[in-house]
């Protein structure tokens, strides 16, 4: 049976949902636990796990939006449920972008209620083969709408040959669905989130190095949006796919030579090995000057330079997803001298190694 906890500032609204009859075999679901604000539910769920939240947005202390952001960032629930009232219509599409699972217009209705219960079921019982931080409820609806499957290709093309182009594509096709689905934007921003997770999934079973230098997460993470609307939501979508398009081109410079291709995609799967020019050059049997010269030539930026920016990258990603010491990272990277590593650091994102940690440990705090 999967647990629910239900949050509303209301206890008429609890007792309601209690009384309604959905719970135990009708649906798989049980409520087990209530709370009448999101700073009580977030005590719960630190303490106990669920399996669904369903809440209330408009709460006293911590209101439903902060609640699930909470929960998104600390990875509290694999799903989030949202009640809101037709006013707060702005607020359930933000929502929505936040990571909630669907919403329901309050009061819920028992015949609106199961067949939500149903999807819930079908996400949690795949959660154990896929990623749950890349599925969606869209992924379980049943869609009597066009999903832009020829857009994706064509996105996840561009992104394959490291072409600039998708950013306008991707911004054109947010558009597009905006435009044709304006009569139903929340089905609109389920279309949206459903193919910008699904890019963001394709890209990194693409580039199987990418987890090395910056977290999937990092794509679930909102910018706190107050508004409602949807440029809002576009230019946030669009601001991380331009992210990790730079973001590629940067750590895997688009070549057109094989061998280079195999030494830069070597390179990035290893980037704590020992990566001189004469260690990679005796690796794939090539004369080292031949390598040194031929890597500025096509790749546009001098070996002993791209590996420093290799590094750094992971030395960035541990700083943030590691409770290793700088020294430790140091070594770890193959810098012995931690004065000299620091400088590197510093060259390339203009703040030490100390002062980085403060900064990302500020930035992650609740």
């Amino acid at each position: 049976m999967y647990k629910t906890l239900i949050v509303d500032d209301r206890e008429i609204f609890l007792l309601e949902l209690k009384r309604m009859h959905v719970w135990g075999e009708t649906s798989g679901f049980e409520i087990s636990g209530k709370a009448n604000n999101g700073k009580k539910a977030l005590d719960l769920l630190r303490q106990i796990s669920y399996d669904l939240v369903i809440t209330d947005i408009r709460m006293p202390i911590i209101d439903g939006l902060q609640l699930l952001h909470e929960i998104k960032n600390e990875n509290l629930c694999p799903c989030v449920i949202l009640l809101s009232e037709y006013s707060e219509f702005q607020y359930a599409r933000q929502g929505i972008v936040f990571g909630a699972f669907d919403y329901l217009i309050k009061p819920a209705r028992e015949k609106e209620l199961i067949p939500l219960l149903k999807r819930v079921k079908k996400y949690l019982e795949a959660i154990p083969s896929s990623n749950p931080a890349l599925l969606t409820s869209s992924d379980m609806e049943e869609e009597t709408w066009s999903y832009p499957e020829s857009e994706e290709k064509m996105l996840i093309h561009y992104f394959k040959e490291k072409d600039l182009t998708l950013i306008s594509l991707f911004q054109t096709t947010l558009e597009h669905i905006y435009e044709a689905m304006k009569d139903n934007l929340i089905k609109a921003d389920l279309m949206i989130k459903k193919l910008y997770h699904n890019i963001i999934s394709l890209v990194y079973n693409e580039f199987p190095w990418l987890p090395n230098y910056t977290h999937i997460h990092y794509f679930e993470k909102i910018d706190y949006i107050h508004e409602g609307n949807s440029d809002t939501f576009k230019a946030f979508y669009v601001r991380k796919i331009t992210y990790l398009i730079h973001f590629i081109i940067k750590l895997a410079p688009p070549v057109h030579d094989n061998t280079l291709k195999e030494i830069i995609t070597y390179i990035l799967d290893h980037p704590e090995s020992d990566l001189k020019l004469k260690v990679l050059a005796a690796r794939f049997f090539i004369n080292n000057t031949y390598l040194s010269n031929t890597f500025f030539t096509k790749a546009g930026i001098h070996f002993n330079d791209y590996i420093t920016i290799i590094k750094m990258s992971r030395a960035e990603y541990l700083f943030k997803y590691s409770d290793q010491k700088i020294y430790e990272i140091s070594y770890r990277l193959g810098y012995k001298d931690i004065n000299y590593f620091s400088k590197q650091f510093k060259k390339i994102y203009g703040l030490s190694p100390t002062e980085y940690r403060t900064i990302e440990f500020r930035d992650y705090q609740i």
